[in-house]
């Protein structure tokens, strides 16, 4: 994937996309769970979660592949000179030496034929007991299995036309994803559901616009029911920085 593609993407996202409500569910489960204040943010969007961690950095790199992503984010944030970015694929940058607190790779690591060796390299970006944040759309996901059920998918792995439409590489389950990461070296120390989500986003937004109440209820029931969630957070540390 190239950065043509990944502006060509960029352009498919708005803020009228469920998965902006998504992405502020997931980040308020960082907000308890980071470490320091010196982050890393691989992938910015529109910019929403990069205005969202400035309140809680003193510094924020942003490693992003389009550059639209990058004129949109930096127009939502303003000038400000806690932030820095860097228009460049994660697979190809090269990160510094134990300089994060904690690292930030929300809705990315499905975008990358090869997460494990993105993987790798920013394991060494992080401080001693620094922490990793993933998010991922969940293949197990109640949505998925109900797809699967109705025959629009084949099964909850396979790519739907949004999937297609996104650039996803892969869908991951949580038991795909656990495996991944301890084989790149790390260790999991938090994970929780995001969202039961039993429908498509175009629906889950008009709920949300008619009772945002309902989405929260449904973020509250997901954390009895994670594994049939929208998306997956996972907390991880590298395994030689245990304590």
């Amino acid at each position: 994937m190239d950065k043509k593609y990944l502006d060509k993407i960029a352009n498919f996202y708005t803020e009228e996309d469920f998965d902006y409500i998504l992405l502020y569910y997931g980040l308020k489960i960082f907000e308890r769970q980071r470490k320091g204040n010196i982050f890393l943010e691989l992938g910015c969007s529109l910019g929403i979660s990069t205005f969202f961690l400035l309140d809680y950095a003193s510094k924020l790199d942003v490693v992003e592949g389009s550059e639209v992503n990058i004129k949109r984010a930096k127009a939502r944030i303003g000038n400000t000179n806690k932030v820095k970015f860097y228009h460049s694929l994660w697979q190809d940058f090269t990160y510094p030496h134990h300089k994060y607190s904690d690292i930030i790779w929300f809705r990315g690591i499905e975008h990358v034929p090869d997460p494990k060796e993105v993987l790798k390299k920013i394991k060494g970006s992080l401080i001693p007991e620094g922490r990793l944040h993933i998010t991922f759309p969940n293949a197990l996901s109640l949505h998925r299995r109900l797809g699967t059920l109705m025959g629009i998918i084949k099964t909850p792995w396979s790519f739907s036309e949004r999937d297609v439409a996104l650039g996803h590489f892969k869908i991951y389950d949580r038991f795909q994803l656990f495996s991944l990461l301890k084989d790149s070296g790390y260790k999991i120390i938090n994970w929780e559901g995001i969202i039961l989500k039993p429908f498509p986003n175009s629906k889950m937004m008009e709920l949300y616009k008619e009772n945002p109440k309902l989405i929260d209820a449904l973020f509250k029931i997901g954390k009895e029911l994670p594994d049939y969630c929208a998306e997956i957070y996972i907390c991880a540390i590298p395994k030689e920085e245990e304590k």
